[in-house]
């Protein structure tokens, strides 16, 4: 049985109130290395970019290191109403301004003009392939880094959840921007290990996922579930999976103007080009 006091530390990592979506403040925790550097490639792509879009950009802590390295004009987006002020609040100084837009609401549309970015970027944000190929340039790239569908699968399967929606895997979004008709210069899967040394750095990082959690996530309702998750960590770190994907993807060089699905030729063996 787990006492009053490690229940009420629990409580208290679940009660903070977390500014946008820095993991950095939570002990206890750690990621698996991926393969490649998200920093490192914005800065390689923005050295040749006019306009940079950055597609939900949290409470804006990334865009904002890479401040710097972005051009005049770079505009960010996003659709979560708790990190909107905050974006703006971090990004305003810097001269970014941040517009509210929901890539899952049905047959929304960026709120910029067509052609108007060279450079497109979105780290773990849904996208409509369809409004990428308008708002682009001729020539112009996607950079985006995906959350696998097998992501945390352990953890929501503790607490009774289903899997992350199948349909969120490398192999489908290749062939949804190439039916955009988008080419897809690079593609790259990558597996590793999330851990948790306790369970409050496992509900402080789910406070900051709150969609991979049950939505009414209590210690108290929930404390069987956290009590057998504690006593594993008394093993060790509890792991769980960490699954990502990353493509890279360009406009045509000239506008297409009668846009093909060329998903039609890709068959059902989809070859995913690798770096």
């Amino acid at each position: 049985m787990v006492d009053e006091n490690a229940l009420q530390h629990w409580r208290d990592a679940l009660a903070e109130q977390p500014s946008g979506w820095d993991f950095s403040s939570i002990t206890g925790y750690r990621e698996g290395q991926l393969p490649w550097r998200w920093e490192t490639q914005v800065e390689n792509l923005a050295a040749m970019a006019d306009r940079v879009l950055d597609l939900g950009t949290g409470g804006g802590e990334m865009l904002a290191q890479l401040a710097p390295l972005l051009p005049d004009g770079t505009l960010a987006t996003e659709g979560w109403e708790p990190n909107l002020p905050i974006a703006r609040e971090r990004l305003a100084p810097l001269g970014i301004e941040v517009a509210r837009y929901d890539a899952d609401q049905p047959g929304a549309l960026l709120p910029v003009e067509a052609g108007a970015f060279d450079l497109i970027l979105a780290r773990h944000e849904p996208y409509d392939p369809a409004e990428i190929a308008r708002v682009l340039r001729a020539d112009g790239v996607l950079l985006t880094q995906q959350v696998g569908a097998d992501d945390l699968h352990e953890i929501r399967a503790a607490f009774g959840m289903p899997p992350h929606e199948q349909e969120v895997s490398l192999e489908s979004a290749v062939r949804e921007l190439t039916a955009a008709g988008l080419r897809v210069d690079r593609a790259e899967p990558f597996h590793g290990h999330y851990e948790f040394d306790d369970v409050a750095s496992l509900l402080a990082y789910l406070r900051r996922v709150p969609w991979d959690a049950p939505a009414d996530l209590d210690v108290d309702r929930h404390r069987e579930v956290l009590e057998s998750l504690h006593e594993q960590m008394r093993h060790g770190p509890l792991t769980a999976t960490l699954s990502r994907f990353q493509i890279l993807a360009r406009a045509p060089q000239a506008p297409d103007e009668g846009r093909t699905d060329f998903s039609m030729l890709l068959g059902e063996d989809l070859d995913v080009p690798q770096v």
